[in-house]
């Protein structure tokens, strides 16, 4: 009974961090939501050197998203974006990942499985070499044995009635943001790869 009760506190929380959050509509926009929709293909992979996990070896992951954009009754959305920044574009950092798009509409919706280099994941709470040595301190069989562990990825949502460079100053558009879940895979000692850049 204690295990039932844990595991549902666990589907609990990974409902919570999978779900939109982080909506401010103060701006032009009705509703905006982004989302996980589906199972990743693959987990990242990440090999032990020594004591301990320091090498990531999968060299980008391949997300599964969908979002959508309403904007209200008058106006239009013109132009959406998905990043890994923690910004919009005008202030995202090169090393990070975008995507734009512009539907010149009310309504906008779109599934989206972007493959993204590791170098430009951003992660909620530690990477997946953390992940793993988080599993690590819980048991050193890890190190022969292997563990699968789970790490955030971060993706931000924006939407404007605006287009050009002002468009996605706080007055013209709103944001909204989701912790994506990614299994990790912890590879045991021995097991060769390359780091990703």
């Amino acid at each position: 009974m204690k295990i039932t009760k844990k595991l549902s506190t666990l589907v609990v929380s990974a409902s919570i961090l999978v779900a939109t959050v982080g909506a401010s509509l103060a701006g032009p926009i009705d509703s905006l939501s982004i989302k996980k929709d589906g199972i990743d293909l693959a987990p990242v992979e990440v090999i032990a050197v020594g004591g301990s996990f320091k090498k990531i070896t999968t060299p980008s992951h391949e997300f599964s998203l969908t979002i959508h954009a309403k904007a209200k009754f008058g106006k239009k959305v013109k132009v959406a974006e998905v990043t890994t920044s923690s910004g919009p574009y005008l202030e995202a950092d090169p090393g990070t990942w975008s995507i734009d798009y512009h539907p010149n509409k009310r309504e906008f919706s779109k599934a989206l499985s972007p493959n993204i280099a590791m170098s430009k994941i951003t992660w909620s709470g530690g990477d997946p070499i953390k992940a793993c040595n988080e599993k690590l301190k819980q048991s050193r069989n890890v190190l022969t044995q292997g563990a699968t562990a789970q790490a955030f990825a971060y993706f931000q949502f924006h939407a404007t009635n605006k287009t050009g460079q002002s468009g996605m100053y706080d007055g013209h558009h709103d944001s909204t943001w989701v912790w994506y879940p990614v299994v990790v895979k912890c590879m045991p000692s021995g097991v060769g790869g390359v780091k990703s850049n």
